[in-house]
């Protein structure tokens, strides 16, 4: 692969509290990272897809998402997240099987950039949707952070939330080619609802993938909820 360190791939625990998941650093080659990150950063606010900036939700502000108007090079980096082989290893890690492959179109995937005072509060994910292969769900959530010289006191750290308990388990600051990957289900609350606390120069950037099987389950998916979107979570304690 071009842009992926498979020697990353190999070998990868998954933990499984609070729900399944792992962290992969140095997850882009180093050849090829100082070009992903300028081509991110060289992408302009006013071409976002999708901007998040009314300052009174209490979900999310200031955020920006590319999910097509990136660039032919951010493309061959989707084209490759998105193919076979990648998709072997990542079956592999997470023992989710049969994922979509060679589809770069499908729902939630891009670039997400937040800027000083953004925020995302702590969500489970929109479980499945419909296009031009009937009804999928939505199984695996991969995040890879671009932000060099990240600092704690920026905030912006993604939380792994437990809901039995209503509290935050774990904090990962995203420093530049570090991974997440997790299992997205009922239980996977995630976010980062405390205001960034950034220079105005700096952002949070980060490259997001999302993969999907197709639902053979009806009206339910693949855990038995019915079809839902986002679901916020204000009150858990971080």
């Amino acid at each position: 692969m071009h842009f992926i360190n498979e020697d990353n791939l190999k070998n990868i625990s998954y933990d499984n509290y609070p729900f399944p998941h792992t962290i992969i650093e140095n997850f882009f080659k180093n050849d090829v990272l100082d070009n992903i990150l300028l081509n991110i950063n060289n992408l302009k606010d006013e071409n976002a897809n999708s901007k998040f900036i009314n300052p009174s939700s209490p979900y999310e502000y200031n955020k920006y998402a590319f999910s097509s108007n990136y660039g032919d090079y951010l493309k061959k980096l989707f084209i490759e997240l998105n193919s076979r082989e990648f998709i072997k290893y990542l079956e592999e890690i997470t023992g989710i099987k049969n994922l979509i492959t060679n589809d770069i179109d499908l729902q939630g995937a891009g670039i997400h950039r937040i800027k000083k005072g953004g925020y995302l509060q702590l969500h489970t994910d929109f479980n499945s949707y419909h296009n031009r292969y009937g009804k999928l769900d939505r199984r695996i959530n991969l995040l890879i952070y671009m932000n060099p010289e990240w600092k704690e006191e920026y905030n912006g750290e993604l939380c792994l939330c437990d809901k039995e308990k209503n509290i935050c388990i774990k904090k990962v600051l995203p420093i530049l080619n570090r991974c997440v990957i997790f299992n997205t289900s009922n239980k996977s609350i995630h976010g980062h609802p405390e205001k960034l606390n950034t220079p105005e120069n700096i952002c949070r950037q980060s490259i997001a993938v999302y993969y999907y099987t197709k639902n053979t389950n009806n009206e339910y998916d693949f855990e038995g909820d019915l079809q839902h979107s986002t679901i916020w979570y204000p009150n858990i304690i971080i």
